[in-house]
């Protein structure tokens, strides 16, 4: 099967963080003005409830899906088998999830005060699993999710001006929510017939056992992070409503931000796992330290920018009435360099060579401690409890992960000083942006000095240093030719 270029693949991925980003950009100010934390928060907490429930039924076939369609692209016979094994899997699965969500909706204590939210986001759990969003990913078909996804957004931003009005379209932000999370899917769905075949298929020979055992150990890690992401937000609804959505916002850009930080990981993933398979291993390692470098590259600054920054960007897209969401953003600000690192240790170092059970491990540990930290800590302080229990559970697992790799880590010189130019760099470039806040410019003015200023100097000092990854990066970037990427 032909893949796309590494350099296009990247490009259709930027274009789609990018895009991604202005929706957030433009949307985001105008939903929490005109919701209020009340609205947003009651949907809020329901999508985060429902989102358990949709990771139950997915299992961990997203991830493993991805790696094996990878791995076997090459061979539409068993390509195709695969993706019937899979199909079978999921099906059984939607069907019992859906019918457990469905009940709690209409009976359980909790779902059946906001029944009308639930029931138009439970939606989202059939939509996201007849997707198949991982087989497009794993045979690197960049342009055909770019197109749909700009489709989409396209028709979710029209939409969103149209249907929410006033705080009492809170229904019509949870349609909204179904239809950027799962509108494209059924084009997915119907686009598969082009890329499998079932004449050579014999259901006798089918092998779904055998998926089992991956997907479980995966899955365990895909609940496992999507339980302490989540249990924030439900665990501070039980208490106050207007607390979740004074966390969600900040928490929302966090995750907004983090497809920069994985966006050439999620690229590499695939391109690693065939490499492997190839038994192409110098290539593989190219690879990866292209993509630890640049989580360094970009995390650093990120984390520097959204804590001397909070204050700016809350106010600026979500208004002066979450100002109390300043403290959680500083908080959460760690997250990128935290989940950036642990990304390249589960996905790209560890799961191509089969050791998703060390992933599984770390990512339970953190639920655990997540846990604990926001039983004791949200009851008396809330949304930023609930901060800094998430802060816990990234540093403990990324700490474990690095335990666990140390192995694989001495072949990629982790710990290299080129590495901690990005920190010095990063430093520098926040002295910066301390001396522009000083300045008392206007909280618009401020950002954009601080945005462009401080990044220029975090640039020139890479190039005073000889960062080499910044020539590296644009060459690598700049290959066509698939021989050699």
């Amino acid at each position: 099967m032909k893949t796309k270029t590494v350099k296009l693949n990247f490009i259709l991925n930027f274009l789609r963080m990018t895009i991604g980003s202005l929706f957030i950009v433009l949307t985001t100010p105008y939903i929490t003005r005109i919701l209020g934390p009340e609205s947003l928060g009651k949907v809020e907490y329901v999508n985060s409830i429902i989102t358990y429930f949709t990771f139950f039924s997915v299992l961990g076939i997203p991830n493993y899906g991805l790696r094996e369609v990878a791995r076997l692209r090459d061979d539409k016979e068993k390509l195709s088998k695969l993706i019937i094994e899979l199909s079978i899997i999921i099906f059984l699965i939607t069907t019992i999830t859906y019918s457990i969500l469905i009940f709690f909706i209409f009976f359980g204590k909790v779902l059946i005060q906001l029944k009308e939210i639930a029931f138009i986001l439970s939606a989202n759990l059939i939509f996201i699993n007849i997707g198949y969003e991982w087989f497009y990913k794993g045979i690197e078909d960049q342009l055909y999710i770019t197109k749909r996804f700009l489709f989409i957004r396209a028709i979710s931003f029209i939409l969103l001006f149209i249907i929410i009005k006033g705080k009492n379209d809170y229904l019509g932000y949870a349609f909204i929510i179904v239809l950027i999370e799962s509108g494209s899917n059924i084009l997915n769905f119907i686009n598969l017939k082009k890329y499998i075949t079932l004449k050579k298929i014999n259901l006798k020979e089918l092998e779904i056992i055998k998926h089992l055992k991956p997907i479980f150990i995966i899955f365990f890690a895909t609940i496992a992070t999507k339980v302490y992401s989540e249990l924030d937000s439900v665990m501070i609804g039980n208490i106050s409503k207007r607390a979740v959505g004074i966390y969600t916002t900040p928490n929302k850009l966090i995750k907004l931000i983090l497809t920069a930080v994985t966006a050439l990981g999620s690229i590499l993933l695939p391109r690693i796992s065939n490499c492997l398979e190839k038994k192409d291993y110098n290539k593989a390692n190219m690879y990866i330290n292209y993509s630890l470098n640049y989580i360094f590259f970009i995390s650093l600054p990120i984390s520097v920018f959204l804590f001397l920054l909070a204050d700016n960007i809350i106010y600026i897209f979500a208004g002066s009435q979450f100002y109390d969401s300043v403290i959680v953003m500083k908080i959460l600000s760690i997250i990128p360099i935290l989940i950036g690192v642990s990304y390249f240790l589960g996905f790209q170092l560890l799961y191509p060579l089969n050791l998703e059970r060390y992933y599984t491990y770390s990512t339970v540990l953190a639920a655990i401690i997540n846990f604990i930290f926001n039983y004791f800590m949200i009851p008396k302080y809330l949304e930023k409890g609930a901060a800094i229990g998430t802060v816990m559970a990234e540093a403990i697992a990324m700490g474990m992960l690095i335990l666990l790799s140390r192995k694989y880590l001495k072949k990629i010189n982790f710990f290299s000083f080129q590495r901690m130019k990005y920190f010095l760099a990063s430093i520098v470039m926040g002295l910066i942006i301390i001396l522009i806040k000083k300045i008392q410019l206007k909280i618009m003015d401020e950002l954009l000095l601080s945005i462009f200023g401080g990044g220029f100097i975090y640039f020139l000092s890479l190039f005073l240093m000889k960062e080499s990854y910044l020539i590296e990066m644009w060459k690598f970037i700049k290959k066509d030719n698939n021989k050699n990427i």
